[in-house]
């Protein structure tokens, strides 16, 4: 299986203009009873939560993309090697090869 790296750079550059032009609503100022206000409170913390989120995905599909600019996308970090074309169709900001990923989560138990 060999990677369609402009087919995957397309896709990140669609995904990534899809995030820029969702607007994430501003929570209306809270007023009322206790009720509204747990309402809004909660408006207001998924508002952030959502925000946070788009902007992680953001960051991940800028790294790919100058990844893929620098002719580095699909080389592992750590050793060198090639990353597998599946692993990188399942989890295409992956810097690791699985045996490195691997070791890397070993270590940090």
């Amino acid at each position: 299986m060999a990677l369609d790296l402009e087919a995957l750079r397309a896709k990140l550059e669609e995904e990534r203009a899809q995030l820029l032009a969702r607007a994430i609503p501003e929570p209306e100022p809270a007023k009322g009873d206790e009720a509204d206000m747990a309402a809004m409170h909660q408006a207001r913390e998924q508002a952030q939560w959502l925000e946070k989120d788009q902007k992680q995905r953001l960051a991940e599909i800028d790294k790919v993309l100058a990844r893929i600019a620098a002719g580095k996308y699909g080389v592992c970090d750590n050793c060198g090697k090639p990353i597998s074309p599946e692993r990188l169709e399942a989890k295409p900001h992956a810097t690791l090869c699985i045996e490195c990923q691997s070791k890397l989560e070993k270590k940090r138990k």
